[in-house]
């Protein structure tokens, strides 16, 4: 598995603890760039390769700000063949996690220090889809849940090199085959027009109380 490690200013002292501390965690640096800037300090771009446990560990402590100047985090491969689906198992998360990160800023949201615990927990319900490619690298997701009889569709995201494939409506396919109603909302600031994308895939407005876009898919007997 590949990540992709970001770091906007860091000190060159700094980048050699942090390099240190990813090696001492299983991580391997195949990629380094560093960009010096006015002022001091430098702009770091670090690809890790490693194992789940590895890349898992050293993404902790990016979402906990505890790897001095890194701050972002993403995938660190590009797609590599057609796209296939899975019910998302443990074990996923971590790929999923590096997704979410890439795509975050569009729902928007960003990484928390609490996000991969809600990430573990949508995974284990068994409702959660993923995609993946030949790679076996996750490339995209549906973090949903079930609740009286309805799937609650919490987030949906798609790596952007994996994009113009139909994943994402791929994946709501494969939520609908269960035959029970989704719900999901939209935040007013989305920036990924997805109160649209998801009027395409047959969901329809309900009234809501909050200053989200609330939708609901329930099956028809054209469906």
């Amino acid at each position: 598995m590949r990540a992709m490690l970001y770091a906007p200013q860091i000190r060159a002292e700094s980048l050699e603890t942090a390099e240190a501390t990813i090696k001492s965690l299983g991580g391997t640096i195949v990629y380094h760039r560093q960009d010096s800037q006015i002022g001091g300090g430098v702009i770091a771009h670090l690809i890790v390769e490693g194992e789940r446990a590895a890349i898992g560990g050293i993404l902790d402590l990016i979402s906990a700000e505890k790897l001095d100047g890194f701050t972002e985090f993403g995938p660190g491969a590009t797609m590599t063949g057609n796209a296939a689906y899975r019910v998302a198992v443990s074990g996923d998360e971590v790929g999923i996690l590096l997704v979410f990160a890439e795509v975050a800023a569009e729902v928007p949201t960003r990484v928390y220090p609490e996000t991969s615990a809600m990430i573990r927990s949508l995974v284990a319900t068994g409702q959660t889809w993923i995609a993946f490619d030949a790679n076996d690298q996750i490339v995209g997701y549906a973090l949903s849940s079930k609740q009286d009889n309805t799937i609650v569709l919490t987030y949906l995201g798609v790596s952007k090199t994996a994009r113009d494939q139909h994943i994402s409506t791929a994946l709501v396919s494969k939520l609908k085959e269960s035959g029970v109603p989704i719900l999901t909302d939209v935040r007013p600031d989305n920036k990924s027009s997805m109160v649209e994308r998801f009027a395409r895939f047959g969901f329809v407005e309900i009234p809501t109380v909050f200053e989200s876009t609330k939708l609901r898919w329930e099956k028809s007997d054209q469906a």
